[in-house]
């Protein structure tokens, strides 16, 4: 059913009146999302291009865009304020990415294989290292309280990594996700920023790293 043609919280059909108001709305707020769909992507584009370096002027960005100023004025109070928005989206395009393979794989040991090969997935293929290099880029420009600073975006992938750590006998299985996910992210970056790509024996040895880490805690008796 149409958003005009909804019944109102009375159960009531809307009035003409009222159907016309929300044909209205609902095309004003399609017109929105493509606005901001082109900005954002225009706007990550030039990241791209400037090999995430400096944030994208306003005047690019709209230029790229196709819109004008008073459109990207009318969605973002300024650049940082899409520089956050594309790094939002990409940070939740990852960790839903990580999310994702770890959920499909079968066991903990699996899942936690799967969880690394997911991160480094941003640097050892070519179509999302460049998106993810302008992304981290530009991370650091968002501003403090953000869900998706650099921080931010490891604890949510380290927060993955729990249960897996859990189920195989880690007595302190969200600081070792922490320290798993900072390492598989700083190897991350560290393939891209040198614009290398990492082999299989990188990926495999980075895999028996967490995996040996995740053992000598299950192993390790707490600290008193």
């Amino acid at each position: 059913m149409s958003p005009q043609h909804r019944p109102d919280h009375s159960g009531e059909s809307p009035t003409l009146a009222q159907r016309a108001v929300r044909r209205r709305v609902a095309g004003l707020e399609e017109t929105a999302q493509s606005d901001v769909e082109r900005l954002m992507q225009a706007g990550l584009a030039l990241m791209v291009d400037s090999s995430g370096r400096r944030g994208p002027r306003v005047a690019d960005i709209v230029a790229a865009a196709g819109l004008s100023n008073d459109a990207f004025y009318r969605y973002f109070g300024s650049k940082d304020a899409l520089v956050e928005a594309i790094v939002e989206q990409g940070s939740r395009t990852v960790v839903s990415y990580v999310r994702h393979r770890i959920a499909a794989a079968d066991g903990p040991h699996e899942k936690l294989e799967a969880g690394v090969d997911a991160i480094m997935k941003q640097a050892s293929d070519a179509d999302l290292a460049g998106k993810t290099r302008a992304v981290l880029s530009n991370s650091t420009m968002v501003s403090t309280g953000s869900r998706y600073g650099t921080a931010e975006f490891v604890d949510e992938l380290a927060a993955l990594f729990v249960a897996s750590l859990t189920d195989l006998g880690a007595h302190d299985p969200a600081r070792t996700a922490r320290v798993i996910a900072t390492t598989a992210v700083a190897s991350m970056q560290y393939y891209l920023f040198r614009g290398e790509v990492p082999t299989e024996d990188d990926l495999a040895h980075l895999s028996a790293f967490a995996l040996a880490g995740a053992t000598e805690q299950r192993d390790a008796s707490p600290t008193a």
